[in-house]
């Protein structure tokens, strides 16, 4: 499996780690995650509570981040600074959502590429 894809990297793992049980196991959990975190920002978006959406966005900020997710480090900056729930706030989770939804059928064929 390659470490390095347009859309994310695995690099930062591979630093960690070598094993490929590894690997497999920090990818799938990362998987999880946005599963869980795109639904979150789904109801989100539809309650509206900010301070929830910021709590959310510390949550999955560090391994997105170590994953090296195209576009989503900036998205979640512009996400931390926002003090109000607004039409540009709402384009941001949009596009959030949208990398988290790109990405994961790509990781998912990766981990078959692992065959672990």
């Amino acid at each position: 499996m390659r470490s390095d894809h347009a859309l994310y990297s695995y690099n930062y793992l591979y630093k960690i780690s070598d094993n490929p049980a590894f690997i497999h196991k920090m990818v799938s959990l990362f998987i999880n995650s946005v599963t869980e975190y795109a639904g979150d920002l789904q109801q989100l978006q539809e309650t509206k509570v900010l301070h929830d959406l910021k709590r959310t966005i510390h949550k999955l900020k560090p391994s997105v981040l170590s994953m090296e997710v195209t576009g989503a480090r900036e998205i979640i900056l512009q996400l931390e600074a926002k003090s109000a729930w607004d039409e540009e706030l709402e384009i941001l989770v949009e596009q959030l959502k949208g990398i988290f939804q790109q990405i994961k059928p790509m990781m998912e064929a990766d981990l078959k590429e692992l065959n672990i």
